[in-house]
């Protein structure tokens, strides 16, 4: 490639990367990956059924102490949120016993699903855990934080990327 295209297309990348990070061009992702999980409750699955509303998706596991320590922040805004906004804990490449176990430990309410071989996980490449995405209601990532969150910045986020609040 000559050296002024590589020139043009690392210029268009920054100004694209900028909007980006400003949230000022991009007002949507890639769509929610359709890969089927079953719930805690037995039942087969996918988060595109999750169409219409718009949804937080946290990936966890048992043997993630920072999974651990946010999960009853997550239950916190969850119920507050009500109805509004749909969460969906997905536990990743874990035990299920270990998994139930921390579930009924926290007190968690909202959906949970099992990812064992972690084909969910590696379909919305998670870099790190916990991971959160969050889903707008047409079924499009908009944003997705790496790392713990408190209750306080998921619902500014929630505000910033999902209700416009």
């Amino acid at each position: 490639m000559p050296r002024s295209r590589v020139v043009a297309v690392l210029a268009v990348s920054a100004v694209l990367g900028t909007a980006c990070a400003s949230g000022d061009a991009v007002d949507a992702g890639p769509p929610v990956p359709a890969v089927a999980y079953t719930t805690f409750a037995g039942e087969t699955t996918d988060l595109t059924a999750y169409a219409g509303e718009p949804v937080v998706v946290n990936f966890w596991a048992s043997w993630c102490p920072p999974c651990v320590a946010e999960m009853p922040e997550l239950e916190q805004v969850h119920l507050a949120r009500g109805d509004n906004v749909r969460f969906v804990g997905i536990n990743t490449q874990d035990q299920r016993s270990l998994a139930e176990s921390l579930v009924e430990q926290t007190g968690v309410t909202y959906d949970l699903g099992l990812d064992p071989q972690g084909e969910l996980f590696a379909a919305f490449e998670v870099i790190a855990m916990p991971s959160t995405f969050f889903v707008n209601d047409a079924g499009a990532v908009v944003h997705r934080h790496a790392g713990i969150l408190t209750a306080g910045q998921l619902d500014s986020l929630i505000d910033e990327h999902l209700t416009g609040g």
